[in-house]
């Protein structure tokens, strides 16, 4: 078993079929039904079964997914860390994140991160929050952005900041309502909400529910861009997360509305990562840069962050620390 027999194996898997499969990696049919056929001799097992035009896994062919899919990540990992030491500074990054951080809060660290560290590339991974934790378990991911704090016994999750919710709504409508409105006249409300099942709907809905509030859902999306123009033209209001609508309510084109009599709604956005990762300089930098772009205090750093610091003056390059700041609507 040689490892371009499980990437083979992975691609045909990922493909769906030998001859997608071979022409993304520029190999014969015959070349990879070769391969496949090696990894079932090896293992004495089938590992994937022809369904109509398609492959699908058999039960030990899912295992050995699993394992190859590891195995393949680890060994690219390998390589950037050998090639880290004989061009220092330079590598590639994975980061899995959730769409709204990649979208609203993740592109300020990285213009941060890449200014100081241009020859680094961050390959960006959006996808849920199980997903991510799943990249990182596998260490196919070397960072993860959640909306929620994470326990696991294979993962670190340090807070970065609270991400307060807000309900928002057209000026105009704005304008017609006090700045503070009561339970009863929040019931009464066009509710633009998120798609169930949506973790942050059932947060929403959840906490409105204990307060005594069926919301009517007048639109469902999957998009926070389409909430918010929903809620620009007047159709409705939303619960949406500050990050998502600090612009809009800088520039005017969207007013907060209070309701005092709910508590104070925020989640937690958090960093997760392996709690024994491949320790680079690129990972460490990555590190610094949200640390200082966040305000994390070094108590949250995990342990083997503070052992690898230590350590910094052996590395050939070393991360600096960024003095730009969140901004506040982050608080």
């Amino acid at each position: 078993m040689v490892l371009s027999h499980l990437k083979t194996f992975v691609r045909i898997v990922d493909a769906g079929s030998l001859t997608r499969a071979a022409e993304q990696l520029s190999l014969t049919q015959p070349a990879v039904t070769k391969q496949l056929a090696a990894l079932e001799e090896e293992f004495q097992t089938t590992l994937l079964i022809r369904q109509g035009r398609r492959m699908r896994l058999t039960a030990t062919g899912e295992v050995l997914y699993h394992y190859a899919k590891r195995i393949q990540s680890l060994a690219e990992q390998a390589y950037e860390a050998v090639a880290e030491v004989e061009r220092p500074g330079q590598g590639e990054i994975d980061v899995g994140a959730v769409s709204t951080v990649a979208v609203f809060s993740l592109p300020k660290v990285l213009a941060i991160f890449t200014r100081n560290f241009p020859r680094l590339r961050i390959r960006v991974h959006i996808g849920d929050i199980q997903t991510t934790l799943d990249g990182i378990i596998r260490q196919e991911l070397a960072v993860g952005l959640v909306t929620v704090p994470i326990i696991h016994p294979q993962v670190d999750s340090i807070p970065l900041f609270q991400d307060t919710v807000r309900l928002v709504v057209n000026p105009d409508r704005a304008r017609k309502l006090p700045s503070q409105i009561s339970l009863e006249e929040l019931a009464h409300m066009d509710f633009i909400s998120y798609q169930t099942p949506s973790r942050f709907r059932a947060f929403m809905d959840g906490m409105l529910e204990q307060h005594g509030i069926i919301p009517h859902v007048l639109m469902e999306f999957n998009s926070h861009d389409l909430v918010k123009s929903m809620v620009k033209v007047g159709l409705g209001v939303a619960f949406v997360p500050d990050s998502v609508v600090a612009e809009d309510l800088a520039n005017g084109t969207l007013t907060a509305i209070e309701v005092p009599e709910l508590p104070p709604l925020a989640r937690t956005t958090s960093l997760i990562l392996s709690k024994d990762p491949p320790r680079t300089g690129g990972l460490m930098a990555l590190l610094a840069t949200f640390f200082d772009h966040y305000q994390v205090e070094p108590r949250l750093w995990p342990g083997w962050y503070w052992e690898t610091r230590a350590e910094e003056s052996a590395l050939p390059w070393s991360a600096p620390r960024s003095t730009a700041r969140h901004p506040s609507t982050h608080s």
